[in-house]
């Protein structure tokens, strides 16, 4: 048998022994009891979900405490524009109050919890009003951006200042973020928020005056966030009762300040500087907001959508209509009234339009997948650290005044006269004040030497730095010695960045030699 021969044998062997045992080279693994399914183009779901709501209602609650935490924080005595609403006041009318509703509010309030109870009250407004502003940015745009936008509107100035003065302003703005919403919430669903949406605008001009020049603008965002769901006939008619609204309070405006003069407001360039310092790199991100959102319709997150994407036009003129209110807040200033100096916390009013292009814009900044964290924190710590600083100086422009009406208390007599730079102020802290047994400075007649020379009243009390020419004179007269008074004691207080002192004179017991 040759070699080949036994091969050809020995291969058929094998091929009759495969076939007799055909298991035998067969794997034990057994297949898997399950199925790995396709992967989606991308690895969440776009669409809303309760779990995603349930997160950010807990995130947005977070924010919500830390902006009341930032305004009780604020600490100090009644200002003289809080003294223009409470009840009982000495300063004459308030020509920035539409209505008697608010110091209506305030008596009820002040009568029950005091000045923080007017003060926790305007908190809460301003909380509300965060918490509305979310809730229509989400619908706008979705919970990132309402999130970024409730946190910059929570942190900056003049949301923690309104939040801390017992002041009309915030329950007006209260009743613009209210207006707002209902207008977001009409654009493709039932008709009867667009209706609501006028009178509640209409209120807050009653309330305060200077909401006037925020309602055109609401008005534009009302046909625009309707033309994207609606037709241009329904978006109008949507749009007409908020437009009627503005007109009634445009003529209701002119007739309740047609016989007043307004008072003389603050230089362009202090209004310029104060915009600028105040709100301006919040409105730095929100024009920010608009160039990228005009750019780019869509998160890289989300590369397509249920529906399509707005025209560039229309989400052009969207960040206008909400910008646009920021920038012009200067303006606005120059045509209402301005009063003392918490004239910056106004600017909360274009803010709060401007805040939800600023959550676009930051959003875009950090990018899709949070690609630069590191550029969202810092415009967080910018926004919160101005905020803080810019909030509690704005919070010490005036003296505190309870200390001195502590001491002003101990040296009331019955039949005693009293002369003050400003009796009004430090008279809410004392219980023996009588309106008929003090005088103003700016009320005197003739020079201060022959003021003090008469020798007339028991008790002189005079803020240092002096903010009057006869406040200058008074004090220059009385450390020379004129009329014989003596100080009797001094009480610091804090003036923005400085100090300052109520210095209180009284007669010495030995009368001038003549």
């Amino acid at each position: 048998m040759t070699t080949e021969t036994s091969l050809d044998l020995r291969l058929a062997q094998e091929q009759e022994q495969e076939q007799e045992q055909p298991n035998r080279y067969r794997s034990n693994v057994r297949p898997a009891p399950y199925r790995i399914p396709a992967a989606p183009p991308i690895a969440w779901a776009s669409d809303n979900s309760p779990r995603r709501a349930w997160v950010s209602r807990l995130l947005l609650a977070c924010l919500l405490v830390l902006q009341a935490v930032l305004t009780l924080r604020l600490r100090n005595s009644a200002s003289p524009t809080e003294m223009h609403v409470l009840p009982d006041h000495r300063f004459g009318g308030d020509f920035t109050s539409g209505s008697s509703l608010y110091p209506s509010i305030a008596q009820m309030m002040e009568g029950a919890l005091g000045i923080q109870g007017l003060r926790f009250l305007s908190m809460v407004f301003m909380v509300c009003a965060t918490g509305l502003l979310y809730s229509w940015s989400t619908r706008l745009f979705n919970e990132r951006v309402g999130l970024v936008a409730a946190g910059a509107f929570a942190v900056i100035a003049p949301t923690q200042v309104l939040g801390a003065l017992a002041t009309e302003d915030a329950l007006s703005l209260f009743l613009l973020a209210l207006a707002t919403w209902l207008v977001v919430l009409s654009r493709s669903g039932p008709f009867w928020p667009a209706i609501a949406a006028a009178p509640v605008a209409l209120l807050a001009v009653v309330v305060k005056f200077g909401a006037l020049f925020y309602l055109p603008w609401l008005v534009m965002l009302a046909v625009l966030v309707s033309l994207r769901h609606t037709a241009t006939g329904q978006a109008v008619m949507r749009a007409a009762p908020l437009a009627g609204a503005f007109l009634c309070s445009a003529g209701y405006y002119i007739m309740a300040t047609s016989g007043l003069t307004a008072p003389e407001g603050e230089p362009v360039s202090d209004l310029l500087q104060g915009w600028l310092n105040w709100i301006g790199l919040f409105t730095a991100f929100a024009l920010l907001g608009v160039v990228m959102y005009t750019r780019r319709a869509r998160m890289g997150e989300v590369p397509t959508g249920a529906s399509p994407d707005p025209s560039p036009v229309w989400r052009l003129m969207l960040g206008v209509a909400m910008v646009l209110p920021a920038l012009l807040a200067p303006f606005f200033l120059l045509a209402s009234p301005v009063f003392g100096t918490v004239w910056r916390p106004q600017f909360a009013f274009g803010a709060l339009l401007a805040a939800t292009m600023v959550g676009v814009g930051l959003v875009r900044l950090v990018g899709a997948h949070f690609h630069f964290p590191n550029l969202g924190i810092a415009a967080a710590v910018a926004l919160l650290s101005l905020g803080m600083t810019q909030s509690e100086y704005e919070y010490t422009l005036w003296p505190s005044y309870e200390n001195v009406a502590k001491v002003v208390d101990t040296q009331m007599q019955s039949e005693g006269r009293y002369l003050a730079s400003d009796p009004g102020t430090f008279s809410f802290y004392m219980e023996n004040y009588r309106t008929a047994q003090w005088n103003a400075t700016s009320e005197l007649k003739g020079s201060a030497e022959s003021v003090l020379k008469k020798r007339t009243y028991n008790l002189i009390v005079l803020q240092t730095p002096a903010g009057s020419a006869i406040d200058k004179d008074l004090l220059e007269a009385l450390k020379k010695g004129v009329g014989n008074y003596r100080m009797l004691t001094g009480e610091p207080f804090r003036l923005g960045w400085t100090g300052g002192s109520h210095q209180l004179w009284i007669p010495d017991l030995v009368h001038p030699v003549k």
